[in-house]
């Protein structure tokens, strides 16, 4: 049984080394490398902090029934400038052997429920373009592929493409 709440200061540590996993795996979907991962636990506290005590973010775990964190996703606005303070991204990654469980749907119908809440109108996320299963499941929520960024992520050699994706509400589509 998964159970998805927000995210608090003791739950830095996990959060540290679910990134830390995800970005050691070969052919992660996360622009990334793994030693580009350098927050500290003071760090990653106070980052959970300004998102958890902001009212333009909120940031959600889910922990399997022994409590381990196997999954995040973060919300936040884009800017508090008027003109665009309707709109914000999302981030969001489950632990490898928790995939296809329905846990990034929860993550996300958490995130979806928050920014309606929060009157956020659109909802942005980037996917890279080879993620399938991701994309998928995206869709599924409402969100569609507004567009492509060529060649955006670097792979050693190689360049891979990436989709914008975005969910308007319903106030957002009858406007």
């Amino acid at each position: 049984m998964i159970t998805v709440r927000y995210a608090g200061a003791r739950d830095a540590e996990a959060l540290i080394a679910l990134l830390k996993s995800l970005v050691a795996e070969p052919g992660i979907n996360i622009p990334l490398a793994p030693d580009e991962v350098t927050l500290t636990l003071e760090q990653e506290r106070e980052l959970i902090a300004r998102v958890t005590d902001s009212p333009h973010g909120a940031m959600f775990v889910a922990a399997d029934e022994h409590g381990a964190i196997v999954g995040e996703l973060s919300v936040k606005a884009i800017s508090t400038r008027r003109a665009v303070a309707h709109v914000a991204t999302i981030g969001m990654s489950v632990a490898a052997n928790h995939r296809r469980r329905g846990i990034g749907e929860q993550l996300l119908r958490e995130a979806i429920a928050w920014a309606d809440d929060n009157d956020f109108l659109r909802l942005e996320l980037y996917v890279y373009a080879r993620n399938a299963a991701a994309i998928a499941l995206y869709e599924k929520l409402g969100f569609a592929i507004e567009g492509k960024r060529v060649a955006f992520i670097r792979e050693g050699d190689a360049f891979v493409d990436d989709y914008v994706m975005a969910r308007l509400s319903g106030a957002a589509r009858a406007g």
